[in-house]
């Protein structure tokens, strides 16, 4: 998130007050989304994701969805641009802004969306330990990124240390209940909305019911070189990365990771996945390195046996509090 000074505020009140006043009251839900009529913005949310109206009075934990196994979403309109600068490192879940119509989505991703981000994280820093590039990773995280057209935390990115680039080189997209659409959509902004500077989308889509696992890779259908370069009035040398309506990233890479049944193994076909060394370092591979490839037992092992673990111990976590409720 850009840095701000802490000590303003966009209001006239004191931050301490911001903090008591909305605890005064909750949020009463103004509708759900529909795939009808949602825009562009909002489309391929769940159907039944509730859409509030901000309100500058009311407690932000009011709007805290049940335990739920996989991922629950929220909307919320009329939402200030300043207070999101100022305030939604405390907001919960991950955070979908759009500026220009004050629209808000948080996700509130579920244990197993968390596992499915920390596992492929682990899997990266394991190989980047093994070629000794660890130091020369910046692990971003969930980081907000800040866009006059868009405000949007990944669930998990990297980049080149130490070179102040506001994108990551690599962006990752985990999707446990929303749709296919809304998930390709989003890493699909990265990879465009960062002309080319995301040079590789990975997506893990969770599919329900059957728990499989679909690993996409996505590149840009463009070439993200510097298309003029010019020189301002103060002799300052800038490049012009301006790409007009850029075609939709491109599908490098599709794997199906499919759980056994009734005792029979699991399946993976696809694998395995690479993320070159220039894409994600933006340098070429030295001795002892090259690209972080991810092999078909990493992708069993590491990464779909994790987040079956997971989505086990959630539905019996949601099963002890259901329990817990009736017996109440």
């Amino acid at each position: 998130m850009a840095s701000r000074d802490t000590n303003r505020s966009p209001y006239k009140y004191p931050r301490c007050y911001f903090v008591q006043k909305i605890m005064s009251c909750v949020y009463q839900r103004q509708g759900v989304v529909s795939e009808e009529g949602a825009g562009a913005f909002l489309a391929h949310l769940p159907s039944g994701t509730p859409v509030y109206y901000y309100s500058q009075q009311c407690a932000m934990g009011s709007l805290l969805p049940p335990y739920s196994v996989e991922d629950s979403f929220i909307v919320l309109k009329h939402f200030p641009a300043e207070i999101l600068a100022e305030y939604g490192e405390q907001l919960p879940g991950r955070c979908d802004y759009l500026p220009l119509l004050q629209t808000l989505i948080i996700t509130m991703p579920s244990q197993p969306h968390e596992e499915a981000a920390c596992s492929f994280g682990a899997m990266i820093a394991t190989l980047a330990q093994e070629m000794n590039v660890n130091r020369r990773i910046a692990r971003c995280g969930a980081t907000l990124v800040d866009t006059p057209e868009r405000n949007k935390q990944a669930d998990r990115s990297w980049k080149p240390a130490r070179q102040g680039r506001e994108f990551p080189t690599v962006a990752l997209e985990v999707g446990f209940s929303e749709t296919t659409l809304k998930l390709e959509r989003d890493i699909g902004w990265w990879i465009n909305g960062s002309k080319g500077e995301v040079g590789m989308g990975i997506t893990i889509d969770i599919k329900r019911g059957s728990h499989s696992i679909e690993i996409k890779s996505w590149t840009p259908a463009f070439e993200p070189s510097p298309r003029n370069v010019y020189i301002t009035a103060g002799d300052r040398r800038v490049i012009d990365r301006h790409i007009e309506n850029p075609p939709p990233p491109r599908m490098t890479r599709k794997i199906l990771i499919t759980r056994g049944r009734d005792d029979s193994s699991p399946t993976i076909k696809g694998g395995p996945l690479t993320i070159p060394f220039h894409t994600l370092l933006l340098d070429e591979p030295g001795e002892g390195e090259g690209d972080f490839v991810f092999t078909t037992e990493m992708l069993l092992h590491d990464l779909a046996e994790p987040i079956w673990d997971a989505i086990d111990d959630a539905e019996m976590i949601k099963a002890k509090k259901s329990n817990n409720h009736h017996t109440a």
